[in-house]
């Protein structure tokens, strides 16, 4: 998974809700639909970005698709974010350190 991928995925205001809304629980398109207003295709087709980047799975339960959370990849997009933050405090430490 690239991360540049995952956050084009997640900029846009509608799929973050999904990913935010599937990390309370799975849940089916038609809930995911209902809970944010959209029509069944526009939800779908996020679906299928999110899907496309690895942030959700599905599994079929009759004629209905359960979306679930990859919460494994999501936490590797926040390690990212982690990694840029430990670095940026060694680099302050280090200047400040150096003033004394």
């Amino acid at each position: 998974m690239e991360m540049h991928t995952v956050f084009g995925a997640l900029s846009d205001r509608n799929r973050f809700n999904m990913v935010t809304m599937l990390g309370k629980k799975p849940l089916s398109v038609d809930e995911i639909k209902s809970e944010l207003g959209i029509s069944q295709s526009s939800t779908s087709q996020h679906l299928k970005v999110l899907y496309q980047v690895g942030l959700v799975t599905f599994s079929k339960k009759g004629n209905f698709r359960i979306y679930t959370l990859r919460k494994n990849e999501l936490q590797k997009a926040m390690h990212f974010f982690d990694h840029l933050w430990d670095e940026g405090l060694d680099r302050l430490k280090s200047k400040l350190e150096s003033k004394k």
